[in-house]
């Protein structure tokens, strides 16, 4: 196999060769900001923060999951939208971590839900119907009936722990979407 000469004058060379210069300081400083990026945000969520919960108002499963979410701080309405590796409700309620210094840095904590009016939940019981566990993700199934529909449901947990396949749970259910249920264990006594 013969390789053709290229007919670039030793001018065009050289032009080429800047723009794949200029190509590579270019990919080079966007992965710099990035990394500096990540490591600013984990550094103004860890040293000056505050709590308060988010409400998701919506999802997206194209290409990735993502869950839009909306908070307010001071008034002042935020809005993210944060990978997930599950998809939940709109209208569940999470907290959610920002930066006391700039608000629209945040962390949402898919381990705490937030109901902000027990009367709107029923107690019953439900299945464990499988467990999933990872050094940094803990995920419960559950089936449960409520008003003679049958549900199922997954949720995050900081650890299952004696959570096994076939144990009856107590859980909350959410009267109006009963879609929205949690492990009574989640949720703090207030």
């Amino acid at each position: 196999m013969k390789i053709e000469k290229d007919n670039l004058t030793p001018k065009q060379k050289k032009n080429v060769y800047l723009i794949i210069l200029l190509l590579g300081i270019i990919i080079c400083a966007f992965f710099f900001y990035k990394n500096y990026d990540n490591e600013n945000r984990e550094k103004l969520l860890s040293e000056n923060f505050e709590f308060t919960y988010c409400r998701i108002i919506g999802s997206n499963t194209y290409k990735s999951k993502t869950n839009f979410l909306e908070y307010n701080v001071d008034g002042i309405k935020y809005e993210t939208r944060p990978l997930s590796s599950r998809i939940f409700n709109i209208g569940e309620f999470y907290s959610i971590k920002y930066s006391k210094s700039n608000p629209e840095i945040s962390e949402v904590d898919y381990t705490k839900p937030i109901i902000l009016n027990k009367n709107d939940f029923d107690f019953t019981n439900g299945i464990v119907t499988k467990t999933f566990e990872k050094e940094s993700l803990s995920v419960l199934s559950f089936s449960y009936n409520y008003q003679n529909e049958n549900y199922e449901r997954e949720i995050i947990l900081e650890k299952i722990g004696e959570l096994k396949k076939g144990k009856q749970i107590e859980i909350l259910v959410n009267k109006k979407n009963p879609e929205i249920s949690y492990l009574t264990e989640q949720i703090k006594a207030e």
